[in-house]
């Protein structure tokens, strides 16, 4: 009878506490098993897996590019509205050696700021776009998953003449690999 890894380890452990301790009452010993065997039959049911969650089974994107774009692979940018001065609303991403990381640049009037916005590992070329938000000033920096469904993730805006950036939506990949004994 095969038994589940959280079975052996407590197994383990147990033989390892009775023998350096030599005073164990069976009634522990016997909660463990019960508990161990409890933790078994729930990780084999399934859990709530969200209709979000994505599974990537071949990890086979290097981390690395072999060649970086010089110019931004998303824009967005509108013109402030100033008689005396040339300034704009501006967002841009552009990619660096890692494959997942880019550079966000941020400009409102005179003010200027970047930042790392790094997207999850889907398996796939990462795909980043910046979408208008819910005026001019506003936009939503995103990617598109596996799906090529824009996922929402960073927002820029202006509210009362300042810049702020917000994280909309968090993502996590867990990446999944089966170890041979």
């Amino acid at each position: 009878m095969k038994l589940c890894w959280f079975i052996k380890a407590s197994l383990i452990s147990l033989n390892f506490l009775k023998v350096n301790t030599m005073k164990w009452n069976n009634s522990f010993v016997l909660l463990a098993l019960v508990i161990s065997l409890s933790a078994c039959n729930q990780l084999h049911e399934d859990s709530n897996v969200h209709e979000s969650t994505t599974f990537i089974t071949n990890d086979t994107i290097p981390e690395m590019r072999s060649k970086v774009n010089p110019l931004p692979v998303a824009t967005y940018s509108k013109p402030v509205n100033d008689p005396l001065n040339d300034w704009k609303f501006a967002v841009s991403v552009s990619e660096t050696k890692y494959r997942f990381n880019y550079v966000l640049r941020m400009q409102y009037k005179e003010m200027d700021e970047s930042d790392t916005l790094r997207i999850p590992n889907f398996g796939t070329e990462p795909v980043v776009e910046i979408h208008k938000g819910e005026n001019d000033y506003s936009c939503i920096v995103g990617f598109l998953d596996k799906k090529k469904e824009f996922k929402e993730y960073k927002k820029v805006a202006i509210k009362g003449q300042q810049m702020t950036y917000t994280t909309l939506k968090r993502y996590f990949v867990g990446v999944y690999r089966n170890v041979i004994q």
